[in-house]
């Protein structure tokens, strides 16, 4: 595969982790608050990533194609390698917090305007980011393919769309869990 088909791939696999959280949280008008901190936090992150690959070039993206096999090791090597790009990504997620209430005047209470929800989404983007490379270099390894940037870059950005799919997933689940269980409409069990 050469870098198009790892960017298709990549699309691919973004464009379908946008329309899972677009069902799992559908908007009346407009972006919903993880739809803001995915799009803010992808602007952080290329900012940031700008900035590593001047100081490194692609030697930085190339240490993470040679990298390691489990996830913990690969989250550690996207940290210390791609510092810049990390922090980018939770700084344009964090950007959600006084953006929110202004767009959506019912924010205020909701977990879009809680700094805790947001710092675990993203540390939930974070681990989809090395999840994301770590597969994608996986499959190239298996369809004996060149594991080249093309493929990390992909697997990045799709992991982190997914990363942020698990957070909502989660945080779902959980509020479902503290409601506790509710009578369904019409009276019945």
């Amino acid at each position: 595969m050469n870098g198009t088909a790892w960017a298709a791939l990549g699309a691919g696999l973004i464009l379908i982790g946008l329309l899972a959280l677009a069902k799992l949280r559908p908007s009346r008008s407009g972006l919903n608050s993880p739809q803001w901190m995915l799009l803010l936090g992808a602007v952080g992150m290329l900012a940031g990533m700008a900035i590593d690959a001047h100081s490194g070039g692609l030697e930085t993206l190339s240490a993470l194609c040679t990298g390691p096999a489990d996830l913990g090791a690969m989250v550690l090597v996207h940290v210390t390698q791609l510092p810049l790009a990390h922090i980018g990504m939770v700084a344009g997620g964090l950007v959600v917090l006084p953006l929110m209430p202004r767009l959506r005047r019912g924010c205020r209470r909701q977990l879009c305007a809680q700094l805790g929800q947001n710092l675990v989404c993203s540390a939930w983007m974070v681990v989809g980011m090395a999840a994301g490379s770590l597969a994608m270099l996986e499959l190239a390894g298996w369809a004996q393919a060149v594991r080249e940037p093309a493929a990390v870059l992909a697997g990045m950005f799709a992991g982190m769309v997914w990363g942020m799919v698990a957070s909502v997933t989660l945080v779902q689940a959980l509020v479902r869990l503290s409601l506790g269980p509710r009578a369904h409409p019409g009276g019945g069990p």
